[in-house]
C-alpha cells in the first residue's frame, strides 16, 4: 500500500499524502447487468456482436454538501458560500408587536420581490435562540427586525462571517442585499 514519502516509480518524486473527501464514486459493473438483459449488445467495427461492458458513476448532492460544510464552517456552525447557500438572508423577527411584524413582513415581501431568497424566522422564540440558529444554519446574511430597530427606522444587518452588524434604512438595505 502506498504511503506518504514513498518514491514514485521513476524514483525521483515522493508521494505527498493529503486529506480528502469523497464526493463521487465510480463503479465497474462489467457484464453483470448486460447478462441479465436480452439484446444488450452492439456491433463492433468488425461486424461482430458484443455485449456492453458497463460502469456507472455518481456525484451525490449529500456528499457535495458535506464537502462544502467541511471546507466552510466555524465553531458556531456552517458558513455557506453565497453561491450554494439554501437562502441568502436569515430574517429574524423579534417579537409580535404589530409595528415589528409589519416591518418584517414588508421587508420580506420587498426582498423576495427583488429575487432574494429569504428564510423568515417568525417563531415565538428568544433573540439568542434565533441568533444561534442563524449562525448554525450558516445563511450568509442575518437581518434583525425588532422594536428597537423599528423605532430607529432601520434594520440590523450582519454577515455570518463577520462579528459586527450595521444598521441600514430599508432602501439601502434592499440595494445591498439585492446585489448579493
Amino acid at each position: 500500500m502506498a504511503k506518504g514519502g514513498y518514491l514514485a516509480p521513476d524514483g525521483k518524486q515522493k508521494l505527498i499524502e493529503k486529506r480528502g473527501i469523497e464526493v463521487g464514486n465510480i463503479f465497474q459493473l462489467g457484464y453483470h447487468y448486460t447478462n441479465l438483459m436480452s439484446d444488450a449488445e452492439y456491433t463492433d467495427e468488425k461486424g461482430t456482436r458484443q455485449k456492453y461492458y458497463m460502469g456507472c458513476y455518481g456525484i451525490g448532492i449529500g456528499r457535495t454538501m458535506a464537502a462544502v460544510v467541511e471546507a466552510h464552517h466555524d465553531d458556531k456552525g456552517i458558513l455557506w458560500p453565497e453561491q450554494v447557500a439554501p437562502a441568502q438572508i436569515y430574517l429574524a423577527r423579534l417579537g409580535n408587536i404589530s409595528s415589528v411584524v409589519s416591518a418584517a413582513d414588508v421587508l420580506y415581501d420587498r426582498l423576495t420581490g427583488a429575487g432574494v431568497e429569504v428564510l423568515y424566522d417568525d417563531r415565538d422564540a428568544l433573540a439568542g435562540e434565533k441568533f444561534a440558529d442563524a449562525d448554525l444554519t450558516g445563511i450568509p446574511y442575518r437581518v434583525v427586525v425588532s422594536q428597537k430597530t423599528v423605532s430607529e427606522g432601520k434594520y440590523e444587518l450582519k454577515r455570518r462571517s463577520e462579528a459586527e452588524a450595521q444598521f441600514l434604512e430599508i432602501e439601502p438595505l434592499i440595494r445591498t442585499l439585492a446585489k448579493k
